[in-house]
């Protein structure tokens, strides 16, 4: 850029030469320096505004950004409430992550599954063994009243009372997976592909809490 903009000047200054031959020469190159360095600093002052402008919708842009953020937070932990028991419990990142990930499932578990005094306490995604040919991937639900197990489409729902639970216990699927069994009477409930050993912890715990309490 630079060496284009010498060349407009030497260019320049040959025609202004030849348009000034009769005229004062040294008053006329002021002139031409000061109409140069007029111009040199208006292009600075147009890149500076400009500048200054990106600078402020970058930083308009990040508010909104911060404004969605807490919106869309303030949208998940209202939800996540209805599905956790935040007050007595608090929530752990398994389940904020999940209630995030699946906003419309949780949204019609609360609206449409459960018994007008009935609330979820917590919750885990895992796959129900239901016979040795048929496996359903879905959540296990613990509430105040029973244990459910409901598929993501809703089209499979079972409920498991706490006074036919007799036992729960963890046992590791594969090198990642792990899995809870749940004795249930005669039965045994076999849930696996669980990831999160923490939240099956929560959730194993608090079954048999809730059993015992029976």
């Amino acid at each position: 850029m630079g060496v284009y903009r010498n060349i407009c000047y030497k260019v320049e200054n040959v025609f202004v030469k030849i348009l000034t031959k009769k005229q004062n020469s040294e008053a006329i190159e002021d002139k031409v320096i000061n109409y140069r360095l007029k111009k040199v600093e208006e292009k600075i002052a147009k890149k500076i505004a400009k500048k200054k402008v990106a600078q402020q919708k970058n930083v308009e842009f990040e508010k909104l950004r911060d404004l969605k953020k807490q919106q869309e937070q303030k949208e998940i932990y209202s939800l996540l409430s209805k599905v956790v028991d935040v007050k007595g419990m608090d929530y752990t990142n398994y389940e904020f992550g999940e209630v995030k990930a699946n906003k419309q499932f949780f949204q019609k578990l609360v609206d449409s599954v459960f018994e007008s005094d009935e609330y979820v306490l917590t919750f885990l995604s895992c796959e129900f063994d239901k016979s040795s040919k048929t496996e359903i991937k879905g959540y296990l639900i613990v509430t105040n009243k029973r244990v459910w197990f409901v598929n993501k489409s809703f089209e499979f729902q079972q409920k498991f009372r706490y006074q036919t639970i007799k036992n729960v216990q963890w046992f590791r699927d594969g090198i990642l997976e792990k899995g809870l069994k749940i004795q249930y009477g005669a039965r045994k409930l076999e849930f696996d592909e669980i990831f999160d050993k923490e939240q099956m912890n929560r959730v194993g715990n608090l079954i048999l809490q809730k059993s015992a309490n029976q």
